[in-house]
C-alpha cells in the first residue's frame, strides 16, 4: 500500500501542465489581383493535412485593396504551405473548368505553378521560425 501511495505522489508531482507553444506571426501578401469583385480566400496547411484540398489548420477571407490583399495568422513555428484563390463571383468556392482546372485566379506558397495536377505539400512548403515570416503569393 505504501508503494501505491508513493507512486501516486511521484506521478502527481512529476506531471506538469502542458505549456502551449509560443505563437509567432505569418503575414501573407497576395498580389496580382485583377478584379475588385469578390474576396480572396487563404488556406493554411501543415504537413499531412491534405494539401491543397484537405482540411487546413486555419483559413481566412481577406478583403481586396487595389491589386493586393493581406492577412496575418498567429501560429506556432513550423512547416506550412498555403493555397489561395480569388472568389470573383462571391459564391464561396473555387469554380473549376472541365477536368478540374480552376476558372478563378489562384496561387500557392513559393509561387509554385502546377502543370497537370495539384501541387504536393513539399512543392509549396516553407518554414516559419519564432521571429515570424512574411510571404508573397502572386495569383495566376
Amino acid at each position: 500500500m505504501l508503494f501505491l501511495v508513493s507512486l501516486i505522489s511521484f506521478l502527481s508531482s512529476s506531471i506538469s501542465p502542458v505549456a502551449s507553444s509560443p505563437k509567432t506571426s505569418l503575414t501573407i501578401d497576395i498580389q496580382n489581383i485583377r478584379s475588385q469583385k469578390g474576396s480572396v480566400y487563404i488556406a493554411l496547411f501543415k504537413p499531412d493535412s491534405g494539401f491543397p484540398e484537405g482540411n487546413p489548420v486555419e483559413g481566412k477571407k481577406a478583403d481586396i485593396k487595389g491589386s493586393n490583399a493581406q492577412t496575418t495568422f498567429s501560429i506556432e513555428p513550423g512547416e506550412y504551405a498555403v493555397a489561395v484563390f480569388h472568389d470573383e463571383n462571391g459564391n464561396g468556392i473555387l469554380d473549376k473548368r472541365i477536368f478540374g482546372m480552376p476558372k478563378e485566379p489562384y496561387g500557392f506558397s513559393n509561387n509554385f505553378r502546377p502543370r497537370l495536377s495539384a501541387p504536393k505539400f513539399k512543392d509549396c512548403q516553407f518554414s516559419v521560425g519564432t521571429s515570424g515570416r512574411t510571404i508573397s503569393i502572386k495569383l495566376e
